[in-house]
Order: C-alpha cells, then sequence, then structure tokens
C-alpha cells in the first residue's frame, strides 16, 4: 500500500510540498548572497514549510550552506531568546561540550526534550548579566559561518517586540548587523506586528531587512501538483475537484493537505465524498474552536457573527449593526481590533478570518440560531 504523501500535522518537504518555486529561488539566491529577509505571511499559508523546504535545498547546495531554525513562538523574554540559540546552535554542533567551552564558562545546562528526543540548552542568567550572554551567543553561532556561508532562520520573531527588556532590539542589531557571512531571515505571521519592527524610523529594526510578503499558491500550481501525486496511486482526480477543495480551504495549504490526505484514503472520489471530509475536517477542529469561542467577549462574537453573514463588506452599515446587535460603529470597532490582535482576523481591505474552518464553523452556529 502507497504511503500517503499528504500531510497536515507538521511543516512538509519534498513531494508534499507544492510549488513555490519562485519563492523557493529568490530565498535560495538571497541565503547565498548573505542577505537578509523579512518574511511574512498570515498563519497557514505554509511558511513555515517553504523555510524547511529552502532549509533542505541549500543544505544539498556546494559549497554548502548550514542552517539554524530558531522558532520564537512562545518565548517571553531575553533569557527564552537566548536559550532560543543555543538550542538552535546544536543543529549544526552536535557536541554540547564543544559549545560549552566556547561560551567561556558562562552558566549553562544542557537536557534532551522528551518531545523531540533533541538535546536543548539554556542559560541561568542573572539580569546585568544578559547582554554579555546574548553577545556571545549571537557570536557562538556567527563563529559556524568563519569557513562556510549560514542561514538563520528566527521563525515568529513578532515574539520579540512583547520582550520587557529595554533596548533588546537595539542590542540585538548591534551585534547581527556586524555579521557578514551570514543571511538572517526574520520570518513571522502578525503582519501588522512585524511591518511596524521593520518599517518604523523609530525601531531598532529599520531597513534592516529586505520585505518579502508570502502570497498564496496560484491554484493551477494546486492542480499539477495534486494530479501528480493521484496519478501514482493511478487515481485521476478533476481539475474541477482540486478547484474546488482549494477554494472551499480558501487557499490555506494546511487544510488543502488534510483535505488530500483523507481524500486519498478512500477507494472512490465523487460527492458524497467530498461532503463527508468538509464535515470530518470541521469535526477534528471542533473542540479547539469551542475553547477559542469561550474565550471571546459576546461583542467579538458578535463582531465574527457579522464578518460571516457580510464577508467584511457593509458591516458599518446601520442595518447590519442593528442585525447582530450593535448601538455603534464605534463599538464594532473595538471589537474588530481587539480580534486582529489576538490574530483570529486580520485587514486586507476588509476584515477577513485566519482561519478558514473556524471561520466555516462560526457560520454553522450562525446558522443554528
Amino acid at each position: 500500500m502507497m504511503e500517503n504523501p499528504f500531510s497536515y500535522s507538521n511543516y512538509v518537504t519534498g513531494a508534499s510540498f507544492c510549488n513555490r518555486l519562485a519563492e523557493q529561488k529568490d530565498l535560495i539566491y538571497f541565503a547565498k548572497n548573505s542577505e537578509n529577509i523579512f518574511l511574512y505571511s498570515h498563519r497557514r499559508m505554509g511558511k513555515t514549510s517553504l523555510l524547511h523546504q529552502v532549509m533542505q535545498r541549500l543544505k544539498k547546495t556546494r559549497p554548502k550552506i548550514n542552517c539554524v531554525y530558531i522558532d520564537l513562538y512562545g518565548t517571553l523574554d531575553e533569557n527564552d531568546f537566548i536559550d532560543a540559540v543555543l538550542t538552535g546552535v546544536t543543529q549544526i554542533e552536535s557536541r554540547i561540550e564543544k559549545i560549552f567551552k566556547q561560551m567561556n564558562g558562562l552558566k549553562l545546562t544542557g537536557s534532551i526534550d522528551p518531545t523531540t528526543n533533541l538535546p536543548t540548552l539554556s542559560a541561568s542568567i542573572k539580569p546585568k548579566e544578559k547582554p554579555e550572554y546574548l553577545e556571545k551567543a549571537l557570536y557562538l553561532l556567527a563563529s559556524y559561518s568563519n569557513k562556510q556561508k549560514l542561514l538563520v532562520v528566527f521563525d515568529e520573531f513578532q515574539e520579540v517586540a512583547g520582550y520587557a527588556e529595554a533596548g533588546f532590539e537595539k542590542r540585538l542589531r548591534s551585534v547581527i548587523q556586524r555579521h557578514h557571512n551570514i543571511s538572517y531571515f526574520f520570518s513571522g505571521s502578525q503582519k501588522h506586528i512585524l511591518i511596524d519592527m521593520f518599517d518604523s524610523a523609530k525601531r531598532a529594526f529599520f531597513k534592516m531587512a529586505r520585505s518579502y510578503p508570502l502570497e498564496k499558491i496560484d491554484i493551477r500550481h494546486y492542480v499539477n501538483w495534486a494530479k501528480s501525486l493521484f496519478k501514482q496511486k493511478q487515481v485521476d482526480i478533476s481539475e474541477r475537484t482540486i478547484i474546488d477543495i482549494v477554494e472551499y480551504c480558501e487557499y490555506q495549504p494546511m487544510y488543502i493537505q488534510q483535505f488530500l490526505f483523507d481524500l486519498w484514503r478512500l477507494p472512490a472520489i465523487d460527492s458524497d465524498a467530498l461532503d463527508n471530509i468538509k464535515k470530518t475536517i470541521l469535526a477534528s477542529h471542533k473542540n479547539q474552536f469551542m475553547v477559542l469561542w469561550d474565550l471571546l467577549t459576546q461583542n467579538q462574537k458578535k463582531a465574527l457573527r457579522l464578518l460571516t453573514e457580510t464577508g467584511g463588506e457593509g458591516i458599518y452599515a446601520a442595518d447590519q449593526l442593528q442585525k447582530v446587535g450593535f448601538n455603534s460603529g464605534s463599538v464594532l470597532h473595538t471589537a474588530l481590533l481587539s480580534l486582529e490582535d489576538k490574530e483570529i482576523i486580520f485587514k486586507n481591505k476588509t476584515f477577513k478570518f485566519q482561519d478558514a474552518m473556524f471561520k466555516k464553523w462560526v457560520q454553522g452556529l450562525s446558522r443554528a440560531v
């Protein structure tokens, strides 16, 4: 039995990764030329998979480019950032004792992550020692670029904006701008925070990296990719079916992968199968959506319901406000801004849901009322 080529529970690479050939070419070129890139997209657009696909290809180039992927999601302060950098170094240096030696006796502890079974490092840092630890951790990283180029990916970089330490961004920039054989990719999903970090003259990272927004994958690429994979199973999936799936999932790669994963398992492709998969996907996320919904205020819930009913158009019209129980447009506006901060919606001309399936789930609640 053939292994299912689709994957949705983690990042995907290789044959399971859909196209983005132009983006791969660009990012590989930037990395080879030690350029810094500010890459951003909304969640579930395949950003992390693209980064890992690029890193896999760079490791196979000649001369080889070493890659370090540092996920900053969930980091709360400078200590967490330093720990993330030190742990990232273990991706290119397996000898933990060598890292300890290069850190010149600073207090480090090593352990094995029980989830990933990979080594992790952490530092015991007093407040006044943070600048020293940050600089040494980053120079340790840079030491591996002396003989060959290095790509360092800081994913979910917007987390840095929430650190309480004064001057952290300035200190971070002052160190990494001295590195000349490293390409830094600053990646994230909170567009408004990231743009402020890199495009505001008042911020330390102003013009530190080239902006590279990640757009949705063209539907013809999805068609060619899905048809070629199903052909391996000797199944002829129609172009119309693939287009319908992509549009239903609103071009979000994670959900497209999940849909096709479930479709691959079935003996036949028909309308009943497609309808059942739609129900299955929503059911698989129901508990997650219920928890999220319960954490929202009444006004936030009303605002989301209004977006599902209007598609984000004409939401401030009096009849639309009254339909969901808003007394004024200012109350709606406040609710929308708070939902944007929570990364539940984003604004692109009109307000839209970040998560296509959460939108469909909210639509289901509206119909049930």
